[in-house]
């Protein structure tokens, strides 16, 4: 009888764990970015865990149309359920081109064009909440400068 308990409860820890599956725990995480309301193709957002949720967030590059899709650093897409600050970079050069993304930003005459309430780790404004349903998480920043 005891041996029966213990093979049924090793069994439900494994179902709760998410052994099948292979995701991980992890679920979509995908929004869009959209600058100066328009799409903000080649943003960088990342999601950065706050305390209390597991795993060490994401990063992605949006697309043409500012969507997004999330991946750990692992490579892996999706994040684990929880609350996460949210970060959004838009380096441009000084005409408002996109910066060559062969050239490493360091060495990059590009500069960040968002404020810090966005693009700081420290100071963004920016929260999300990833969970099960997997709703996006939609965007909306603005550059301060005039066009």
């Amino acid at each position: 009888m005891r041996r029966a308990s213990m093979l049924l409860l090793t069994v439900a820890v494994a179902a709760l764990a998410g052994c099948g599956g292979g995701t991980d725990g992890l679920v979509p995480a995908t929004g869009t970015i959209t600058v100066d309301n328009k799409p903000g193709a080649g943003a960088v957002v990342e999601f950065v865990p706050k305390p209390g949720t597991p795993g060490n967030g994401g990063t992605a590059f949006a697309d043409d149309s500012g969507r997004y899709e999330i991946a750990t650093p692992q490579g892996k897409k999706g994040l684990a359920p929880g609350e996460y600050k949210v970060v959004v970079s838009y380096r441009r050069n000084a005409d408002g081109s996109a910066p060559d993304p062969n050239v490493p930003p360091i060495e990059s005459s590009a500069s960040e064009w968002l404020p810090k309430k966005y693009s700081d780790r420290e100071a963004t404004q920016l929260n999300a909440t990833v969970t099960a349903d997997a709703k996006p998480h939609d965007f909306a920043v603005q550059t301060g400068k005039k066009k």
